[in-house]
């Protein structure tokens, strides 16, 4: 990780591996191993007809990330990322295996938005608005999601945003 001159760490962790599984919405994965049935019956069809048959992997895709990506996303990023809280900035390191590393990270200021929720492994929400590329201004948010000792986290996040005033 590439640190800012004067830019100290003040924590490092990870989210609690064993992060559960989403089924908060069946119907969407029902809907999902629809598409993902059709698409079957699709390429199963079409293989005969030729380069047609192609086409199947579009519903396949979408009906993978309806059905399988909604329950299992959580979980394989909670085993991909690392957070780092430094003297100035909460960064997010997401390592996947085929893409590489994708790191995000949001200065914290005094117009910095820090949120936590009540649960344990707790969940810290940082942020900021303000102008964000050529679109305008939107919100930028980043997560610690599932960490073990929110608290202890939450104060250092409250002290670093203290310093920035």
């Amino acid at each position: 990780m590439i640190l800012q001159p004067g830019e100290t760490i003040l924590w490092q962790g990870r989210p609690e591996a064993r992060a559960p599984l989403d089924v908060s919405r069946p119907g969407e994965m029902l809907f999902g191993l629809g598409f993902i049935a059709f698409s079957m019956l699709w390429m199963d069809r079409a293989m005969d007809s030729g380069p047609i048959w192609l086409v199947g992997f579009v519903p396949l895709g979408l009906g993978l990330r309806l059905a399988v990506w909604r329950a299992w996303g959580p979980r394989l990023r909670a085993k991909l990322a690392h957070y780092t809280l430094t003297n100035r900035r909460a960064i997010v390191d997401l390592r996947w295996p085929l893409i590489g590393p994708r790191l995000r990270d949001l200065h914290i200021g005094p117009a910095t938005i820090i949120d936590i929720d009540g649960e344990d492994p707790a969940t810290i929400r940082l942020t900021n608005t303000g102008l964000v590329g050529q679109t305008g201004a939107r919100p930028l948010t980043l997560c610690f999601e599932r960490i073990a000792a929110p608290r202890s986290v939450l104060a250092l996040m409250r002290d670093v945003q203290k310093g920035a005033a």
